[in-house]
């Protein structure tokens, strides 16, 4: 059996090896972001960075993407931040202290909606399109960086001075350092999970949240016509109601709004969802769950052309996200419900912080087992709290939280109770524009 260690100063491990050989699995967001924090630190004599990716060509599903001022900072670092402000909406500012209106919230499962309250911090929220960010990304690489392409992962094998990769084509790649940035279905949490004797009580599948979101990208000029002040044309808008809400911002430099609409069964959180996680839908799918919403609800809801259905899953809380050579990083460590709007920057701070650990331990000899013991140390509590402060939200939004679980569909709510619900939205979500990873980078510095 082998033996978990807890104390990080006690892990031993076999002599550095140079160049070290990384391989990613996975070219989404973080395995990208991973790759382009590697590539400005100018490790090239130090490292080999083989990226595998199962698609045969880099796409993004999905449609919007938002960052927070503590993953901005990152990007900016990272230097893809002014190629992407090119990309804002109007009335979208990078943030440089002033306070701005983030999100507007209010009650809108009724005719005439109710606000909640408005977010306004120094700082901004961010939206682009994901294949906008991860174009950027790609174009950051640097050349020494591989990008194998059509290279799913059937399983890895820890042999005794490196692991071995077998893909499912039959071919085998080797690296010492395996970074699993597979996403939600995560083939290497899978096989981590099961070998692993620390997550003994564990599951890595994912489970189903409760919830569908029907996803749509409506051209802005629709909804002009038809509401020429609709909110959402500028201000990102969470339209809250009785286990339903929708988030609408506009994207693409204001041409298109981006339209999230939630529908949720709460006594089915947690279970096996047997249906697809991704499919096509109908307009007339969607239209009569919001049909006795607020205006502007009802006229998104309308122009939601072609809409899919995602039934929203996450992955239960790990104990770790590292054992010997092997980690995990995004949604492969912590997949999340989306209401924070924060899964991305998640992975951002893990690509970050992971690459400036590998960057002091290849220039000092540091093992690998220790670098990677940190990692999990830093980076596993902030995540798993952002992991559980996403679900709290998605309870808030939809009148589903203790406090309000009285609450009808439609119910007119005092100003009062409203009130003390903008209160709890915002209070564990001011990390995100209060905070920076950079606090914790210096604590694994310091402890590497």
């Amino acid at each position: 059996m082998r033996v978990w260690i807890d104390n990080l100063l006690s892990v031993n491990s076999d002599s550095f090896k140079m160049p070290l050989r990384i391989g990613i699995i996975g070219g989404g967001i973080g395995g990208l972001t991973l790759a382009v924090a590697l590539s400005r630190l100018n490790l090239q004599d130090h490292i080999q960075v083989n990226i595998y990716e199962s698609a045969p060509e880099l796409t993004q599903i999905g449609a919007g993407i938002t960052f927070w001022p503590r993953a901005w900072k990152i990007l900016e670092k990272l230097g893809v931040d002014s190629v992407l402000a090119g990309q804002l909406s109007p009335g979208q500012h990078i943030p440089d202290g002033t306070p701005r209106l983030g999100f507007h919230f209010r009650k809108a499962d009724q005719p005439n909606g109710t606000p909640i309250r408005d977010l306004v911090f120094a700082g901004a929220a961010l939206s682009f399109h994901r294949a906008v960010v991860q174009e950027v990304l790609l174009k950051n690489l640097s050349p020494s960086i591989q990008c194998n392409l059509s290279k799913r992962l059937r399983c890895y094998s820890v042999l005794s001075n490196e692991i071995q990769l077998s893909f499912e084509d039959g071919t085998t790649a080797y690296c010492d350092l395996l970074v699993g940035a597979d996403g939600l279905k995560s083939v290497v949490r899978k096989q981590f999970v099961r070998e692993n004797e620390p997550f003994s009580q564990t599951t890595s599948d994912p489970v189903w949240s409760g919830s569908f979101a029907y996803r749509s990208m409506i051209p802005s000029h629709l909804i002009a016509a038809e509401l020429p002040e609709h909110r959402a044309l500028n201000i990102p808008t969470i339209y809250c109601g009785k286990n339903q809400h929708i988030v609408a911002y506009p994207i693409l430099q204001g041409s298109v709004i981006n339209i999230a609409a939630y529908v949720c069964d709460m006594e089915k959180e947690g279970t096996q969802y047997d249906g697809p996680s991704f499919q096509d839908a109908k307009n007339e799918e969607v239209v009569p769950f919001f049909d006795s919403w607020e205006e502007e609800v009802r006229c998104l809801v309308k122009h939601m052309s072609k809409p899919s259905r995602w039934a929203i899953h996450a992955i239960q809380p790990l104990r770790s996200y590292t054992y010997g050579n092997v980690l995990l990083l995004g949604d492969a460590a912590h997949a999340m419900t989306p209401h924070q709007g924060n899964g991305a920057g998640q992975a951002i701070e893990d690509s970050y912080i992971l690459a400036h650990l590998i960057s002091k331990a290849v220039q000092t000899q540091v093992p690998l087992s220790r670098l990677t013991n940190i990692y999990d140390a830093i980076r596993r509590p902030f995540a798993n709290f952002v992991h559980s402060a996403s679900r709290t939200h998605g309870l808030l939004y939809e009148f589903n939280a203790p406090e309000f679980l009285e609450v009808q569909k439609g119910e007119e709510v005092g100003l009062e109770k409203l009130e003390k619900l903008g209160e709890m939205i915002v209070g564990d979500w001011e990390y995100a524009w209060l905070t920076t990873a950079e606090d914790d980078l210096e604590r694994g510095l310091a402890m590497l």
